[in-house]
């Protein structure tokens, strides 16, 4: 009989007490967790004013480990999804090679255009892709975290979002990458005329001689990585801002921003365990005679966002956002 209603017959158990559940208990057999677990888990019980590394991953691996086949396939799916756009990539850069070696070495300017609009639209198209799956393994990495049921279609309720997700990183690339690539030409001027040369062949080679010119591209290398993280590490936040609360691209970023602020060294370290979490998997998998890789990069990747998504639940409890919109 069920825990709960102890008149009613259960047709379900809690897959985390293991107390019987009937099917209100079970929400109709959509819920995996009896009604004290849901309470539990429901709302993240950590905000950004208490948290700490242990509690969160003991609560994102219980998660994992209990919704690990499920998030396994979601992370197969992820990884596929990946695979095609990077494929889209590839034929226009075979394509634009094989027009180069047949007949570009007199006129290289038609293999060069296939080159460089396949590489844009190879780019975007990965981009749109690859989002449909991040954000879908985003979307039942956070189900499970709050203790609902893990259901691989819901992967694709997130392909509406995609125009905004694709957005999200070109405004990162551009508004990031480009300012950054212009960093580092300004640098590498600053290391010529550091090292007493100029910008012909010859100057180059003379500045190039001493030490100077590699001090400079060196502490300014380091500087520019460091505030390229600095502006990059809370916008990480965003993409779950996209998923959970439903919100537009710009608003997305700031909101992803006002989340890490002041909490830019956990988000690091966090990102840090996560990825050699995944390192692990990934050699264990091959130590399996490469065939573990297929197990276990995808659930790898999985566990890599679940333990993102648990700090960014746990930093918008008590952030004062507005409360989210699922979809």
């Amino acid at each position: 009989m069920c825990a709960v209603h102890q008149d009613a017959a259960a047709d379900t158990v809690c897959t985390r007490c293991g107390n019987f559940m009937c099917a209100t208990c079970s929400d109709k057999r959509t819920g995996t967790l009896c009604p004290a677990c849901r309470q539990s888990l429901g709302t993240w019980p950590y905000s950004r004013e208490d948290y700490d590394f242990s509690r969160v991953w003991n609560s994102v691996f219980e998660a994992w480990r209990r919704d690990i086949v499920l998030l396994g396939v979601a992370g197969m799916v992820m990884m596929g999804l990946s695979f095609a756009g990077q494929l889209v990539m590839q034929v226009f850069s075979v394509v634009g090679q094989m027009m180069l070696v047949g007949g570009g070495g007199k006129n290289p300017a038609p293999a060069i255009i296939v080159m460089v609009v396949g590489f844009i639209i190879g780019f975007i198209v990965t981009i749109i892709v690859q989002g449909i799956g991040v954000m879908g393994l985003i979307r039942v990495g956070i189900d499970s975290l709050l203790g609902r049921k893990v259901e691989i279609p819901r992967m694709f309720s997130q392909a509406k979002k995609v125009w905004r997700y694709t957005a999200l990183q070109l405004s990162l690339a551009f508004g990031v990458g480009v300012p950054l690539m212009a960093g580092f030409a300004l640098l590498f001027a600053v290391a010529v005329l550091a090292g007493g040369g100029g910008f012909s062949e010859s100057g180059l080679k003379e500045a190039f001689r001493g030490p100077a010119p590699y001090i400079v591209l060196g502490l300014g290398s380091l500087g520019l990585t460091v505030a390229m993280m600095w502006v990059l590490i809370p916008l990480t936040f965003a993409q779950f801002e996209l998923v959970y609360a439903g919100c537009d691209t710009m608003e997305a970023l700031r909101r992803g921003w006002a989340l890490g602020h002041g909490h830019r060294l956990p988000t690091v370290g966090y990102l840090f365990v996560a990825s050699m979490v995944v390192m692990l998997l990934a050699v264990a998998g091959m130590l399996a005679l490469c065939v573990g890789l297929l197990i276990a990069v995808p659930i790898g990747y999985a566990l890599f966002f679940m333990v993102q998504a648990g700090l960014y639940l746990a930093l918008r409890n008590g952030s004062g956002l507005p409360p989210p919109v699922e979809s």
